[in-house]
């Protein structure tokens, strides 16, 4: 009873860890066919993906050198012009 206790909650475990790397696979290649890795992320997936991977986009470049800012920054100056 015990032994069939067990290896239920070890493959309860093993696909739950299958689940979540399959959808943070699908999240990245997602990312990457939209090429949206500068902008702000499109859903929770998206979101969380980031976040368990420890990406973020560092702008600094975007305001040091605002001739090559990336498209959201480009966007942002923009409209903060009159």
């Amino acid at each position: 009873m015990l032994s069939s206790f067990i290896l239920v909650v070890s493959l309860l475990l093993a696909f739950g860890a299958l689940a979540g790397f399959a959808l943070v696979v699908h999240s990245i290649k997602r990312e990457d066919r939209r090429r949206s890795l500068t902008l702000s992320p499109q859903s929770a997936l998206s979101s969380l993906s980031r976040r368990m991977l420890g990406l973020n986009v560092d702008h600094t470049a975007c305001v040091i050198h605002p001739e090559q800012a990336c498209p959201t920054c480009a966007k942002i100056d923009d409209t903060l012009t009159v």
